[in-house]
């Protein structure tokens, strides 16, 4: 087919790659002229597997980058629907379809991949078509939400399952046919409706479970339990699956997404609202807990945060708790530094060493596997005050108190555990 794919970020780009190297021709636009340009000269930044389709797809003259949104068999919109003030977003989703709508014919096919509130699509493809004076009827409309964790995009893109919403069972089918030429996972057929509602509970579901383990975490540390061992042993049960407690929730989906159903029905989901709330204040806690060890923030007390990204070893650093985090210490009087092995970020320090000189307490926001090579002996002499703060129970908390720091663990217990040098010395002096 030839296929028109609008927007091209971190979904988008991708998902066009893929169309390409499965022998659909891909005419790809984004807003953004900028990215349109680096894209057409091969300076776009982009992951080594999505840069090998490209460079496959442009070779072979089937990816072509273009200036405005152009007729084709299929359009594919993969344009983000943030929240504003609470509530979604669908401006990115209506000018996108007001583009495809000018230019579709009787008999095209109409994919949203956008996460939506559930009866969006058909709301949005209807107004659209209406506007450009175009029938409903006249074309194939479905919903296909992407199901992907960032940092290996085109695998999971390629082997996920996914979900097809169509309007009619024939807009679902040619939905199919569509993706089947680069999706090897099944490809599972429903109505638009119900497609849009799973794509927004999977990721509502994971809210709700990280803010149970979150709110254990906050009990166990009032009774002196190691929430981390609690979780590893309820676990067990073959009928249980906690996740992990944590400094907050970020990314793109998962904290945006259950505004999606709170927003249109308050009242019957006053438990998914009760889970963002909670998750929406743990960096507030993690900033209490760093006041409690340190003081209060005086212009001269600095915090290292490691960490920026929104999780573990991937560069994106969207809704990310670690930036909350900063900016309630910033807020607070404390100075900070940030170092991340991975996400770009402006004015951030080069190194462990340089984000953590002279600093009163180290605060791991992210548990990168590349801060695993840490060793708290060689930085115990260059920080000013001997204070870990970890988020995730990453660190072996051993080897930490062996160097002379005080160490907080999220979840385990209220009390915040002594250098062995001072454990020694409490003891003697019992």
């Amino acid at each position: 087919m030839n296929v028109c794919v609008i927007g091209l970020g971190y979904v988008g780009l991708p998902t066009a790659a893929l169309a390409a190297s499965a022998g659909h021709t891909v005419l790809a636009y984004d807003t953004d002229a900028v990215l349109r340009e680096a894209l057409r000269a091969g300076r776009a930044i982009v992951s080594d597997d999505v840069a090998g389709l490209l460079a496959s797809a442009f070779r072979d003259e089937r990816f072509v980058v273009c200036d405005c949104v152009e007729s084709a068999d299929a359009y594919i919109v993969c344009v983000p629907t943030p929240t504003a003030g609470g509530r979604p977003d669908m401006r990115h989703v209506e000018t996108a379809l007001a583009g495809v709508a000018a230019v579709v014919s009787s008999g095209q096919l109409i994919v949203l991949e956008s996460t939506v509130p559930p009866g969006t699509t058909e709301r949005v493809v209807r107004q659209a078509l209406r506007a450009a004076g175009k029938g409903f009827l006249n074309v194939h409309v479905s919903h296909a939400p992407e199901r992907i964790l960032p940092g290996d995009v085109v695998r999971e893109l390629r082997e996920n399952d996914r979900i097809v919403g169509g309007r009619t069972r024939e807009d679902a089918e040619k939905t199919r046919e569509l993706y089947a030429a680069f999706v090897s996972g099944d490809i599972h057929l429903t109505d638009l409706r119900t497609a849009e509602f799973v794509k927004v509970i999977e990721n509502t579901y994971r809210d709700v479970n990280i803010a149970f383990a979150n709110e254990l975490a906050l009990f166990c540390e009032e009774i002196d339990i190691d929430v981390w061992q609690a979780i590893a042993l309820a676990n067990n049960h073959p009928r249980v699956n906690i996740l992990k407690p944590g400094p907050g929730v970020g990314g793109h989906c998962i904290p945006v997404d259950p505004l999606f159903l709170a927003d249109q029905n308050p009242f019957a989901t006053e438990l998914i609202q009760a889970s963002r709330r909670i998750n929406e204040r743990m960096p507030n806690l993690i900033v209490r807990r760093v006041v409690s060890l340190v003081g209060e923030g005086d212009g001269k007390r600095k915090v290292a945060i490691l960490g920026a990204s929104y999780k573990a070893n991937v560069d994106d650093v969207r809704e990310s708790p670690a930036r909350r985090i900063r900016d309630l210490l910033d807020e607070r009087g404390f100075r900070t530094s940030v170092y991340d092995p991975l996400a770009r970020l402006p004015h951030a320090a080069r190194s462990v060493g340089q984000a953590v000189e002279d600093s009163d307490a180290i605060l791991l926001a992210v548990d990168h596997d590349a801060f695993r090579d840490i060793d708290p002996a060689a930085v115990a002499p260059i920080v000013r005050s001997r204070v870990l703060i970890d988020c995730h129970n990453f660190f072996p908390e051993r080897t930490w108190l062996a160097a002379g720091f005080r160490v907080y663990g999220l979840g385990r217990g209220s009390h915040f555990a002594l250098p062995q040098a001072s454990v020694r010395q409490q003891s003697n002096s019992a």
